[in-house]
């Protein structure tokens, strides 16, 4: 039987479950996401420690990884942090995990970053750029990525389908983004959870292919996604089988028409229809977490080839423009140019070239809109209230 390692879980117990009002207060976001709601219905599943590790053994699954959940605010990345240290002493040859920050203030920022692997923590994430407001340069964010280089951990990253219907935690950020951060940060390892919201189907371009080598794609939440069957054989048609990891996002309920408690059980079960060939599924399945993480289980050693050790590039941005260019050329980025000199940003609109890139899908709610901006319930009431004021007073004219 193969060696099993979940690349991504997270911490819910029940507990969490007493008080989500106040909860959601302090985490507007995360609370959003966890709170059963009749318009969006949240597949969440609860789950003790104990718990998670009795259905670990009932499937099969040597060891897991609890992910930091993504927070708003330093101290709530502290106590998540806690949360997570204390379920893996408590079964250290079992759970591994990774720690989670808030990216300001930035000494705290670092600060708990250095905590974390200091008290062995083997990667930083579940990070959300939408859910925690993190921008692709922002200082903190990318102090997380050099911190990640450093230490020679990975990172992982929430990321979304840009197109499709919504669905509570679908996210608006750009797979444009992650590509870019991969490109400036090539020695970084970066696990792009959610099968990477489709960017690995690029890599089937050589050039994307070269500049996203040290990106590993999970398989988190795939029933809720896509068809098991269908897209692990798309994927691999485009990357290589040692990039994928084997992933539930338990206590997540991903099988809802198979399960109604947290279980691994219903995924692995497609997974293993699928019928890959041996090499391949060892591979997804354990061995290529056993190579980043850099554990070998006994029984596999002598099969594992050691991983690629890439070499290191010295960081750099995407090319950018500066204010010291003297001559605007007709093939440099509209909103490079509209940034790097704010006073052409009105000749841009006065030829009805769009300069701003703030994309707004038309599937993202308000009270989504509103959570991943730090706004609780009593704020998000309040805003839907003057809304409404307005609609009120302005009824007759809708279009004007």
């Amino acid at each position: 039987m193969a060696f099993t390692f979940d690349v991504h879980t997270h911490y819910t117990p029940p507990s969490m479950k007493d008080n989500l009002k106040d909860f959601a207060e302090k985490e507007p976001y995360w609370g959003l996401l966890i709170t059963p709601d009749p318009a969006n219905h949240t597949e969440q599943g609860w789950a003790t420690p104990e718990r998670m590790v009795a259905d670990m053994d009932q499937a099969g699954v040597d060891k897991a990884i609890i992910l930091g959940v993504y927070r708003q605010t330093p101290e709530s990345a502290r106590e998540t942090n806690d949360e997570t240290l204390a379920v893996m002493r408590r079964y250290p040859d079992r759970i591994l995990g990774f720690g989670v920050a808030a990216t300001s203030p930035l000494d705290k920022t670092l600060d708990e970053v250095k905590r974390c692997v200091d008290n062995g923590m083997v990667g930083m994430g579940e990070l959300n750029p939408y859910g925690q407001g993190i921008s692709f340069d922002d200082p903190g964010f990318l102090k997380i990525v050099e911190a990640c280089i450093d230490a020679d951990i990975p990172l992982n990253l929430h990321v979304s389908e840009e197109v499709g219907h919504f669905y509570l935690g679908k996210s608006t950020t750009r797979l444009l983004d992650y590509y870019h951060l991969a490109c400036r940060y090539p020695e970084l390892k970066l696990i792009l959870a959610h099968w990477g919201g489709g960017l690995l189907f690029y890599e089937i371009a050589p050039e994307v292919r070269k500049n996203l080598r040290n990106v590993y794609y999970d398989m988190a939440g795939t029933p809720l996604l896509y068809p098991t069957e269908s897209i692990l054989k798309a994927t691999l048609q485009c990357i290589s089988h040692k990039k994928l990891l084997y992933c539930s996002d338990y206590p997540l309920l991903i099988c809802p028409k198979k399960q109604h408690e947290p279980d691994f059980r219903p995924f692995l079960e497609e997974i293993n229809a699928v019928e890959l060939p041996e090499d391949v599924y060892a591979d997804i399945m354990g061995r290529n977490a056993a190579r980043l993480f850099g554990y070998l289980p006994p029984e596999t050693s002598s099969e594992v080839a050691e991983p690629v050790k890439m070499t290191a590039v010295p960081k750099k941005s995407p090319p950018e423009i500066f204010p010291e260019t003297v001559t605007v050329d007709p093939y440099m980025s509209i909103s490079a140019v509209a940034n790097a000199w704010p006073f052409t940003q009105p000749v841009f609109e006065r030829y009805g070239l769009p300069w701003k890139d703030s994309p707004v899908p038309f599937w993202e709610p308000i009270a989504q809109a509103a959570a991943a901006r730090g706004l609780g319930p009593s704020a998000r009431e309040k805003l839907l209230d003057e809304l409404n004021d307005l609609v009120a007073k302005n009824k007759g004219l809708q279009g004007v």
